[in-house]
């Protein structure tokens, strides 16, 4: 995979190795998932998911995910590869045209109240017209390397649009898509394989998500009865969330991973780990 930057410490002698096995691991504000695979037979463990039960302040988050490293033991192990995505609302996409490595701060902190201690970062991903800038979670990096050595992290909205744009099912002129994580409601809008929009909003119930959708489809002029919408992240067809969207728009698709990942047990609903089965 192309896109996303290595984090990594150069007095930090590294804890991966040249074995097969990987490891892919999603976080969030409210839980996170992960898995491993083997690079060469494409064979995959169950993807582990955790919600935290309450709201885990951000400067406490790499302490819960430690605590679950430790319940699956995954820190007796060592891996040849070790990818993270991370999903936050401290992102922004930049024109490549327009983007320059040393504004980093002024491109985020047009839409979000940075500390002056603040980390930003961008990913790289080659194939694409946009930059994501944006803020990570660095305590919950530097728990990695301490835990992996190094490791490679990319923000969950630069692996859903590279995995949108060369989908299979999403093959139209126009494609319009709706990731959901928790609360955060990403949308964005291809036409000809292009980025035209991205933007990511707050919406705590059903109603919220629907108005967002609609309010990009007349933003953008996207029939919401003609154009299909594609879904992943936390979304399933019993949803009030889906059932609310299904009220406005009749063509509502989820999207599964194309990675030829074959798993230990069945998958149901691969849409939902989307992120974190595309960081093979």
């Amino acid at each position: 995979m192309e896109t996303g930057r290595p984090f990594t410490m150069q007095e930090h002698k590294s804890k991966t190795s040249k074995n097969n096995i990987n490891l892919s691991i999603h976080v969030h504000v409210n839980g996170l998932s992960f898995y491993t695979y083997n690079a060469k037979t494409k064979k995959a463990t169950e993807v582990i998911r955790k919600s935290f039960a309450d709201h885990t302040p951000i400067e406490m988050l790499h302490k819960e995910i430690l605590d679950m490293f430790k319940e699956h033991k995954l820190l007796s192990q060592t891996y040849g590869e070790v990818h993270c995505s991370v999903e936050n609302n401290l992102a922004t996409l930049v024109p490549k045209s327009l983007f320059e490595e040393n504004s980093l701060r002024d491109y985020v902190q047009k839409d979000i109240a940075l500390e002056s201690n603040d980390f930003v970062t961008y990913d790289v991903i080659p194939s694409a017209d946009w930059v994501p800038v944006y803020v990570p979670f660095v305590n919950v990096n530097n728990m990695l390397i301490d835990a992996f050595g190094s490791f490679t992290y990319f923000h969950a909205v630069s692996i859903w649009l590279r995995a949108l744009g060369s989908h299979s099912q999403a093959d139209g002129e126009l494609v319009w898509s709706m990731y959901k994580e928790n609360n955060h409601l990403h949308i964005a809008l291809l036409r000809d394989k292009k980025l035209q929009f991205y933007n990511c909003f707050e919406a705590r119930n059903p109603k919220d998500v629907a108005y967002y959708v609609l309010l990009t489809a007349k933003e953008n002029n996207v029939s919401p009865n003609e154009v299909p919408l594609f879904l992943v992240g936390d979304i399933a067809v019993a949803d009030a969330v889906y059932k609310e969207l299904y009220t406005f728009v009749r063509s509502l698709n989820f999207l599964a991973p194309e990675n030829g990942l074959s798993f230990e047990t069945p998958r149901l609903n691969t849409h939902q780990d989307f992120c974190v089965l595309n960081l093979v």
